[in-house]
């Protein structure tokens, strides 16, 4: 089914994600609090802002400053919360294929060291 989508919103979160490797090198309690922080963030930033969605897809956009660029996808961590806190926030009613289709992962580029959610849907 091919959808068509009518609102786009950005979120830019000024924060270095989490990838995958440094979750998995931490313990499990350092692991709930990022969870906790990266989805409280994404609730706050949304909540009164995005109006409910029928669904929506995700483009994400990592930035790094220096380093090793990390690799693709792996801001998973981060951006799995996230999602999770655009859900509580009533915007799609959840994270399923039904109402979130896709999410795309761009090559994370240089730049400070932050986070963009690109959201697109169509409001209810």
């Amino acid at each position: 089914m091919l959808r068509y989508f009518t609102m786009k919103y950005v979120l830019t979160f000024l924060e270095q994600p989490i990838t995958t490797n440094k979750e998995r090198a931490g313990n499990r309690w350092v692991r709930a609090e990022n969870t906790k922080k990266w989805r409280s963030m994404a609730k706050e930033s949304v909540t009164g802002v995005i109006p409910p969605l029928k669904s929506m897809n995700v483009t994400v956009q990592p930035y790094q400053q220096r380093g090793k660029l990390q690799d693709t996808a792996a801001c998973n961590p981060s951006v799995k919360a996230a999602i999770d806190g655009i859900v509580d926030a009533g915007v799609i009613p959840d994270d399923s294929g039904d109402y979130l289709p896709k999410i795309i992962f761009l090559p994370c580029k240089r730049g400070k060291n932050s986070l963009e959610l690109i959201i697109e849907g169509e409001e209810k």
